[in-house]
């Protein structure tokens, strides 16, 4: 089967295409953290969430440096895989079915906020609304000074990304883009042998940035 990026776009919702990996196998679950998040975890603060948090190996990570971690994500068989790798390794993380979306209704708040590439979803000219209600609900929910630890498809990934200077006018209001550098991420092994010209040789080029929430 030819794997077409694009095809999220064929499903009634956004969730109903996600789920719908997580019944293959999901190019960007590698089993740990992407590696720009083991290279900052010396800045990760506690409470932290971690949004679209899919099987939950980033949160387990950041729970075994003995952090309090809730991860969430809106497929329900994503973290029932997560609570599941979290109790073999006798770790307590918070990992609830739940949509990015309803982050501007919460009452927690947290000192750091992990995106593993979940930003990028938001980024077509039609997600415009979802995105600015995302980056509100990520302004909610950081408290004053906390960061979040975005990872995103740049603009030449074939799922379609961001520049960098669109993420940049993106957290304009309210945020301090601290640093920004272009890595390559990590696929699934299985789904590149499955799908070996689905990505760009080497992997996708994505931005890691560090975001410090300063409020309005």
């Amino acid at each position: 089967m030819k794997y077409d990026p694009k095809a999220m776009q064929n499903y009634n919702s956004t969730q109903e295409g996600f789920a719908e990996h997580y019944n293959a196998t999901p190019p960007w679950d590698i089993g740990k953290p992407q590696a720009p998040f083991f290279t900052v975890s010396d800045q990760i603060k506690s409470p932290v969430l971690d949004v679209g948090c899919g099987t939950g190996s980033t949160s387990i990570f950041f729970a075994s440096k003995g952090h309090d971690v809730t991860g969430i994500d809106f497929v329900e068989k994503a973290i029932q895989c997560a609570r599941e790798k979290a109790a073999k390794q006798d770790l307590s993380v918070r990992f609830q079915i739940k949509d990015a979306m309803t982050l501007v209704n919460w009452d927690e708040r947290f000192y750091s906020v992990i995106d593993s590439g979940l930003f990028h979803i938001y980024v077509g000219k039609e997600q415009k609304r979802e995105q600015r209600r995302y980056v509100q609900g990520l302004a909610h929910v950081l408290k004053p000074g906390g960061r979040l630890f975005l990872l995103s498809f740049t603009d030449e990934a074939p799922e379609g990304g961001v520049s960098e200077q669109e993420l940049s006018d993106i957290f304009a209001d309210g945020w301090e883009l601290e640093s920004i550098q272009q890595v390559i991420g990590e696929i699934n092994p299985t789904f590149l042998a499955e799908h070996p010209k689905a990505f760009p040789a080497g992997g996708p080029k994505m931005w890691f940035a560090i975001i410090r929430h300063i409020g309005n």
